[in-house]
């Protein structure tokens, strides 16, 4: 035996090498999952990086297009002003007289030509009447008072453009933009109105012109969030304000952001332009899934191939960490597994046994002192039989027999005697030795303890699974083993096995009558009266359900049974429990008899016996109940049970108990 000084320091030492190597594994796991997650960490920054570097592309063209087009539309709307300007210019001067008006319709005549993109031009009197067209077939008794333009220059004395909301056309229902301007008349008082417009559908068509992608749009907007236009066209949208252009109009002339358009959902990256001369902005935007395609394919196939390097990294590098662990766990069991199995079986509360080839023991832990009262010392070379019940010598031997016959572990429990002289319970794990030059068996390794508090317990719940929780006796789980037990011991010694059946008369009126809690107490005194009348050691009384009870007399004829039941009987009605719903006033039992021999010829089932059984209750019931009724099994006659019919109950003998 080594002192506990020695037991520490071995665990000491065997536990050094064994944190070594997890922390060396540790490092090793942590360096390659490092090495994998820089890999991917480079790769992903260089993705995210092409990422945003391909947006910026598209962001940067789309903000180059909006300048482009802006530019286009000032210069549109210039020069439609300019045409305004001069229109207003000769109205103010001429007047409204005939050969001014024609003189002026030329002149809009000639406008109209050079701007083919407008729709004509036209001039309103003071009362928003037309006065003037240069659109043909236009009806010129239409008022215009109601259209913003006008109701514009009628409130603002403002002598400059203005560029005003869509508006609908009184003669086909298109969306139009205006652009207009006051007339004055000579005391400086508001004339009229001179006007031209253009199509929102032609001012899309013109943005069709431009590539910005399956997803992408194009639209003017109004610095108040009006849609003026926008392509891809569409009539719903026009008119639309949208809120965040008047603070894009507040933050600078141009710009770039990303959205979730509210008009058709898609995700755009939207550059815009506003105009330093005019209330209008322009947005070009492209679909953000649309300009990350090319991207997100070349991503695709750079990760793959990413993925597919790092896990050639992983493979190689946990095959060599297995390596390394293999070899050094071989290392670390072969340096200390003497002095962890002393360690281990010094300090385990179970005894540990070494046993030679030769069936002698070799060690013996020091748990053997608390295990079977002996010192360790006293053990070694004696045999472990020694302390072994005699009747679980045999089961012993066979355990260990059947060690290297194809088993290299075997378990069994037994009984064993201390060196106090008392009986206790082992339970006990035996696990094959082989000789680590050759291979062969070289005995075996026990480790045993103290079972015996769990086997009572064992016992303990085991008989009250068989209990019935209400009356104390024998529930009917434990009435069908025992049944089928003594048939097969009735069976082996030829002698003959009864079955009584007792049911409580009226027992439902009784409950009804006194109550559930009554009805309880009366089934705990007829328990009661029926296991003191069946007095036989072989005899199992048993609650078979509800009010019915059963009885199993094995070694008892027919005629035997029936004295047996009749006691019973009278014992129950003896106890003199109330019953007012029964017609003998107190609570009464019937009874039903059936009797076997199991090793007979023709006998038959055990569910024939309870059959009949069964079938004689009934009868007693019929025949007025608190009486006993015997019936006769089918093919009993020619087993010879009533070979004896007036003969008391057979005595059991010591094999069927």
């Amino acid at each position: 035996m080594h002192p506990p000084e020695c037991s520490s320091a071995a665990q000491d030492s065997a536990r050094r090498p064994d944190a070594q190597a997890r922390s060396d594994s540790l490092r090793a796991y942590l360096l390659l999952g490092l090495v994998c997650l820089a890999i991917f960490a480079v790769e992903g920054w260089h993705e995210w990086t092409r990422r945003e570097s391909q947006l910026q592309e598209v962001q940067t063209a789309s903000a180059n297009l909006a300048h482009s087009i802006l530019q286009e539309a000032e210069g549109a709307i210039a020069a439609a002003d300019a045409a305004l300007v001069g229109i207003v210019d000769r109205l103010e001067a001429d007047g409204t007289g005939p050969e001014a008006m024609a003189r002026l319709g030329g002149l809009m005549a000639a406008a109209s030509a050079n701007q083919p993109q407008l729709r004509g031009f036209s001039v309103d009197d003071r009362d928003g009447k037309r006065l003037l067209s240069s659109v043909p077939n236009q009806t010129l008794s239409v008022s215009n008072a109601d259209r913003p333009y006008f109701q514009h220059h009628r409130a603002d004395p403002g002598r400059g453009p203005f560029l005003g909301p869509p508006v609908r056309s009184r003669r086909n229902g298109d969306w139009l933009l205006t652009i207009s301007r006051r007339v004055e008349d000579r005391q400086g008082q508001f004339a009229g109105v001179a006007l031209t417009s253009i199509a929102s559908a032609s001012v899309a068509q013109i943005y069709s012109t431009f590539d910005v992608g399956r997803e992408g749009s194009i639209t003017l907007v109004h610095t108040n969030g009006m849609i003026m236009s926008r392509h891809p066209f569409d009539d719903s949208v026009i008119g639309r304000i949208l809120p965040m252009v008047p603070s894009l109009a507040e933050r600078g002339p141009a710009g770039q952001f990303r959205v979730v358009s509210a008009i058709d959902g898609v995700s755009r990256l939207v550059a815009y332009r506003r105009s330093e001369r005019f209330p209008i902005l322009v947005t070009v935007s492209a679909g953000t899934d649309e300009a990350l395609a090319a991207w997100l394919r070349g991503a695709r196939f750079r990760m793959v191939s990413v993925l597919a390097v790092t896990g050639v990294i992983l493979v190689l590098g946990l095959r060599l960490i297995a390596q390394l662990r293999r070899r050094r766990q071989a290392e670390r069991v072969l340096a200390q597994s003497e002095a962890q199995f002393r360690m281990l079986a010094e300090h385990a509360s179970d005894m540990v046994s070494r046993v030679g080839a030769d069936g002698l023991r070799r060690y013996a832990s020091p748990a053997a002192k608390r295990l079977l009262g002996m010192d360790a010392e006293k053990l070694v070379g004696r045999r472990p039989e020694e302390n072994i019940h005699p009747q679980d010598r045999p089961e012993f031997e066979a355990a260990v027999a059947s060690l290297g016959e194809g088993q290299e572990q075997a378990g069994l429990t037994y009984r064993a005697r201390r060196g106090d002289g008392a009986e206790i319970w082992i339970e006990s794990t035996l696990r094959l030795v082989r000789d680590p030059r050759t291979g062969a068996p070289d005995g075996y390794v026990g480790i045993s303890r103290d079972v015996t508090v769990s086997r009572a317990m064992e016992a303990k719940l085991a008989e009250l699974a068989a209990t019935d929780g209400l009356t104390g006796i024998a529930n009917r789980r434990h009435f069908d083993d025992e049944l089928v037990m003594e048939w097969r011991r009735a069976a082996r010694s030829s002698k003959p096995l009864a079955v009584m059946l007792l049911d409580v008369d009226h027992f439902k009126r009784f409950n009804d009558l006194y109550g559930h809690p009554a009805g309880d107490d009366c089934l705990r005194s007829v328990a009661s009266a029926i296991a003191a009348t069946i007095r036989r050691p072989g005899d199992r009384a048993a609650r078979y359900g509800g009010e019915e009870f059963a009885a199993i007399l094995p070694s008892t004829d027919l005629a035997g049974a029936r004295d047996v039941a009749e006691r019973v009987r009278a014992a129950i009605q003896a106890l003199a429990i109330r019953h007012e719903g029964s017609e003998a006033g107190v609570v009464t039992g019937s009874i039903g008899v059936a009797a076997v021999v199991p090793g007979a010829k023709a006998a038959p089932e055990i569910s024939a016996l309870l059959g009949t059984a069964d079938a004689a209750l009934y009868e007693a019931k019929r025949e007025g109940r608190n009486r006993v009724a015997c019936m006769p099994v089918p093919d009993a006659s020619e087993a010879g049970l009533d070979s004896h019919p007036a003969s008391p109950r057979v005595p059991p003998d010591s094999k069927a108990l």
